[in-house]
């Protein structure tokens, strides 16, 4: 049995494919869902990716409703089209939404359409996922491949079924007082189209959940590379994975070569380690493969099963320090100087953007500058790349002229709000006097109004303090080291998004006060507004904020690149450079209007990991384009 058809058997089908940014999972997804449709299985690929790179490796035009591949009979791909599905529900049910939260709320009809245009926390993906688990349940396709986003955005989509449990609960909460009211008037209570809503959406919603964790149909296959930054972050993956109840039915180490730090058969039993005694798969590194079908089956042709005893693809990880050259480029007079204060440093998975934030924050500490490295990223890997332990609070890096680093927990930050939030919530509703207009179910509905929070409004609450910092000046430089690219123009997008919709729950709680005093609530809301307000107008200074876009030389990384600058520009925000990383030469300089500084980071085998190993690797980096 070839290495692909081995794979093919080990997963489940529904199969999840999973992993660190820039491992490989799209091309291993492509050549999982190719073979499987030319064994004569009817096969959708759908990629969960904002980043959109699954058509790219297809060679092919991808939208939100499956299409059948042009050359590959049997195959049908989609990209998720999470707008799309979101408009499409809301379409369908924004006005029993709409009369829910009208009976539940004092707002007017206006407040409450802008409300729930405003969130519905993942609604958008949620859906998505649900209508796939509707395609699988009623047997359309006997194959389902799911192409996914990074480490860290997954395990959220993974517990979005827990997330929409919340705002079922809120909405069946204001559902409730208007039950309650109806009983109280009539004696009698007759359920109507908001309750079937509810009903239908809880089920749907524990279908969901149902499907992802049946090991009988559905399985993550872990895609990793034998190098310790990456090990590392599939290690905790699979913890994540196994917490949550999901599957791993089969592990691919990707890229093994010259440049692996880490033996195969010691990676596949690093994993293992975390997810079980699975079957495991290694692939050689193919360089920079080919858009289309002719790389995907390039892939597929080099994979296969690594047995215990296997041997036949040795570690480098005792290889010496072998930078590739870029003979011909000039050295940079100053990196740090050509960029400004507030630096976000983006780019696809993979490609390298955790070690270019460390280095660069490294270089700016070394030139005396008050240095803060901060990672937004749901799954960070800045302490993997300095090699220290570093979690949510300021860490001095050892050796690091001084400069602070911190692991964002985004999450727990937004949650502490929330439970202030509540408390402050209870105990203006304690202090009622009077019977109130049913205290009671207000008091719920007003304690879990944060359920309608947006996407993403976590990551931009942990930044919400850059506005402080800048301005008190205790940082001369902040180096921001985010999730990789889709959710990158999510974070970039949200500080105007946050600003609705504090606004609208302002507008909310105001209409509370008479019945629950929340002057001290709308004062929070007020100031986080401000807060937000300050974080949007610095990062669209181009004086004072950009966004540095790390690259590989590869056709697909460089079709997502250009797409995310023209985005990234669109949304309002500068770009002041490029690097183009893992260089072996000199790549053509990426066409930008307004053209943007290029710099070359050579490749460095093993890749760069602590402080001394990073400013090394920085101090060897060329100019592509210097003056623009």
């Amino acid at each position: 049995m070839s290495g692909i058809d081995a794979l093919l058997a080990s997963v489940p089908t529904w199969a999840l494919v999973a992993g660190k940014g820039g491992v490989g999972k799209t091309t291993s997804a492509a050549a999982l869902a190719v073979r499987s449709a030319e064994s004569g299985a009817r096969t959708l690929i759908l990629s969960t990716d904002p980043a959109g790179t699954l058509g790219d490796v297809l060679g092919a035009t991808l939208t939100g409703t499956p299409r059948a591949h042009p050359t590959v009979d049997g195959l049908f791909a989609s990209q998720l089209d999470a707008a799309g599905a979101r408009a499409a529900f809301l379409s369908r049910w924004g006005d029993v939404l709409a009369t829910i939260v009208d009976r539940g709320t004092y707002l007017d009809r206006d407040d409450i359409q802008g409300l729930i245009d405003a969130a519905l926390p993942g609604i958008d993906e949620t859906m998505a996922v649900l209508a796939l688990a509707d395609l699988a349940k009623e047997g359309q396709w006997d194959r389902v491949v799911l192409d996914t986003a990074p480490t860290g955005h997954t395990l959220r989509l993974l517990v979005l079924p827990e997330t929409f449990r919340a705002l079922i609960a809120l909405l069946d909460t204001m559902q409730a007082k208007h039950r309650f009211m109806v009983s109280a008037l009539t004696h009698r209570y007759k359920p109507d189209a908001a309750d079937a809503f509810l009903a239908d959406l809880r089920s749907n919603v524990d279908r969901l959940r149902a499907v992802l964790t049946d090991r009988s149909h559905t399985g993550v296959m872990l895609v990793t590379r034998p190098e310790a930054v990456v090990l590392a972050e599939t290690v905790r993956y699979g913890e994540a994975l196994a917490a949550l109840d999901v599957a791993v039915c089969a592990v691919v180490v990707n890229a093994v070569g010259a440049g692996s730090s880490t033996a195969p058969t010691a990676a596949l039993s690093d994993v293992r380690r975390a997810v079980g005694d699975v079957p495991g798969f290694i692939a050689p590194s193919l360089g920079a493969l080919a858009p289309g079908i002719g790389g995907v089956r390039r892939w597929s042709r080099a994979v296969r099963a690594l047995r215990r005893s296997s041997r036949a693809m040795p570690a480098n990880g005792d290889a010496a320090r072998q930078d590739a050259s870029v003979g011909g480029l000039e050295p940079p007079a100053s990196i740090v100087d050509a960029l400004p204060p507030v630096l976000i440093v983006g780019g696809k998975g993979g490609v390298g953007k955790t070690s270019v934030s460390c280095a660069i924050a490294l270089a700016a500490a070394r030139g005396g500058a008050r240095t803060m490295l901060v990672s937004t990223d749901p799954a960070p890997s800045i302490g993997d790349a300095l090699d220290l332990a570093i979690g949510d609070t300021d860490v001095e890096v050892a050796g690091g002229f001084g400069l602070l680093a911190r692991q964002v927990d985004a999450n727990a930050a937004f949650a502490r709000w929330r439970e202030e939030y509540r408390s402050r919530v209870d105990a203006a509703f304690d202090g009622l006097l009077g019977p109130g207009l049913d205290a009671a179910h207000d008091r719920a509905i007003a304690r879990e109004l944060f359920a309608l929070a947006p996407p993403g409004i976590d990551e931009l609450y942990a930044l919400i303090w850059l506005g402080d910092a800048v301005a008190d000046g205790r940082f001369d430089r902040i180096i921001i080291d985010p999730a990789p690219t889709g959710h990158l123009i999510r974070l970039l997008e949200m500080p105007s998004l946050a600003l609705d919709w504090s606004h609208r729950l302002l507008r909310l709680m105001l209409k509370y006060r008479e019945l629950a005093g929340g002057g001290e609530l709308s004062a929070e809301l007020l100031a986080f507004a401000r807060r937000t307000r300050a974080v949007g107008t610095l990062l669209a200074s181009a004086e004072r904020a950009g966004v540095m876009v790390v690259a590989l030389d590869e056709p697909i990384v460089i079709s997502e690149t250009a797409r995310a600058i023209a985005r990234i520009q669109a949304i309002g925000y500068h770009v002041p450079a490029v690097v183009w990383n893992r260089a072996s030469r000199s790549p053509e300089p990426l066409p930008a209007e307004p053209p943007v500084r290029q710099f070359v980071a050579p490749e460095a085998t093993p890749p760069p990991v602590g402080v001394t190993r990073l400013l090394d690797w920085l101090d060897d980096w060329r100019v592509l384009a210097l003056d623009v």
